[in-house]
């Protein structure tokens, strides 16, 4: 290989520099002004392929890779001319047609009076760092997509001292909160979406998360427009201790929400005017019921026992009115009832004249007790009103649920989408409430009813959708 050509332009310590240049682990080469190669080091024949007597003489674009367009070379060729230095990330072409990638920095060396004498380049070859940085970046824009994919607003984070800041939002979680890249990345999601008024409950968060703690809790978050919707978040820290990075989601629930109030507010209102008629209507009923106890210590009248009658009727009718009301209340608390029992005890408080039960169930299910023993008390009572005195009842397992049936006269097709409706009755001292009472029980819990035919012909509800009880 040829030594550094002696000028004096070069510092006074030659060899020194010469020892610099050649032991250098960056390709250093340098060429006259119009791009002729002068001399070449070793670690340049070692990046390139070519020995010093090949490159030597030859143009420096001998290195050219088709990469690049002219217009690139002739900026290139404009800076340095103009005694500029020359800094980029260049693609080359080795000897043997393999394309490198190098961090080129093209210096021109000049003479005392400014004049360019030659151009000096080290070039450091970043191929496996590019190549890196490409991956790394075909994984970000992968990762990106699996975020966009998911439906659920979802944004990840991390503390830049007590400042939660924004590293990457999926797209849903713009659309919902109405926010553009550029507004996300690296600001404050606390100072987006948090209203000033609920920056304490966000902070306590924040601390939980970096605790390494899972957060799950309703909160009230602001929309770009300044809008507040309900959110149910989720939000995990990941990473080491002390965790510095969360992901959080937002479910939008704030529909949901105004459902749930709606329904409880109308739930009160019926309530309350439940009560309200209740009340209203028997006190001049058990005024009715006491001077019609006094007519029958004096009178033995068959009109007395109409009027009796029709006073029962009446409670009932009461009764009915308040447990139906009732029944639009959601149902909190759950546990495990045994069905036999349930049943036995609903049998008990009902009027079955010489009716009777078969009780072959065995399941154990989780529900509000109460109100499962309404519900068997108004199917027990139907089947006893529209089956006769002599009735025969029966309860039953299924695979999701239980049934309860009769071997009376049956529920014919026509009318079986009407039963359940309040006010429907196919009796005269029917209420039409009991069924009707029955479906709110079943809807409260979760379940499903179906109402077919017994293998007796009489009526079968079918009570399903029910999961094992945890308990046995």
């Amino acid at each position: 290989m040829d030594s550094p050509p002696d000028s004096p332009d070069l510092p006074t310590d030659a060899r020194a520099f010469q020892e610099a240049v050649e032991s250098t682990g960056h390709a250093i080469y340098w060429t006259d002004t119009t791009g002729r190669i002068e001399y070449v080091n070793p670690a340049f024949e070692e990046q390139t392929g070519y020995t010093a007597d090949e490159a030597i003489g030859n143009n420096a674009n001998l290195l050219q890779s088709g990469i690049h367009s002219a217009q690139f070379y002739e900026r290139l060729w404009e800076t340095i001319l103009n005694g500029d230095i020359w800094k980029g990330q260049i693609t080359n072409e080795r000897k043997s047609g393999e394309r490198y990638v190098v961090k080129q920095t093209i210096s021109p060396v000049t003479h005392d009076d400014g004049g360019i004498l030659r151009f000096v380049a080290v070039n450091e070859d970043i191929t496996d760092l590019r190549e890196s940085q490409e991956r790394l970046q075909q994984e970000r824009n992968r990762f990106a997509s699996l975020l966009d994919a998911v439906p659920v607003p979802l944004v990840i984070t991390a503390f830049d001292d007590d400042t939660l800041k924004v590293e990457q939002a999926n797209q849903a979680f713009k659309d919902t909160f109405g926010f553009t890249d550029s507004q996300l990345s690296g600001a404050s999601i606390d100072n987006l979406i948090v209203a000033e008024n609920r920056s304490k409950q966000a902070r306590e968060i924040n601390e939980q998360v970096r605790r390494g703690e899972r957060v799950r809790r309703e909160v009230t978050r602001r929309t770009a427009d300044g809008n507040e919707r309900t959110f149910l978040l989720t939000a995990t820290a990941f990473g080491s201790e002390p965790h510095e990075e969360s992901l959080a989601t937002y479910l939008d629930i704030t529909d949901r929400k105004q459902a749930e109030e709606e329904l409880k507010q109308r739930t009160q209102e019926l309530e309350d005017f439940a009560n309200v008629v209740s009340h209203d209507l028997r006190n001049p009923l058990n005024v009715a019921s006491g001077h019609l106890g006094l007519l029958a210590e004096k009178y033995e009248s068959s009109h007395i026992d109409a009027i009796r009658n029709a006073h029962e009727r009446m409670q009932e009718l009461i009764e009915n009115i308040l447990m139906l009301a009732c029944q639009g209340k959601t149902i909190d608390d759950t546990e495990p009832v045994a069905l036999g029992d349930c049943v036995r005890e609903s049998w008990a408080t009902v009027e079955t004249a010489n009716a009777t039960l078969n009780v072959e169930t065995i399941s154990t299910v989780d529900a509000d007790e109460s109100r499962l023993q309404q519900l068997f008390g108004n199917l027990i009572r139907n089947a006893v009103e529209h089956g006769g005195d002599d009735v025969t009842i029966t309860v039953g397992d299924l695979e999701s649920g239980f049934y309860v049936a009769d071997d009376g006269p049956g529920i014919p097709p026509a009318e079986r989408e009407q039963v359940f409706e309040a006010g429907h009755t196919s009796t005269e001292t029917g209420t039409g409430l009991g069924l009707s009472i029955v479906r709110e029980v079943v809807d409260a819990h979760g379940w499903e009813i179906d109402v077919s035919e017994s293998r007796t012909g009489g009526a079968r509800f079918e009570i399903t959708g029910i999961k094992p009880s945890t308990e046995k």
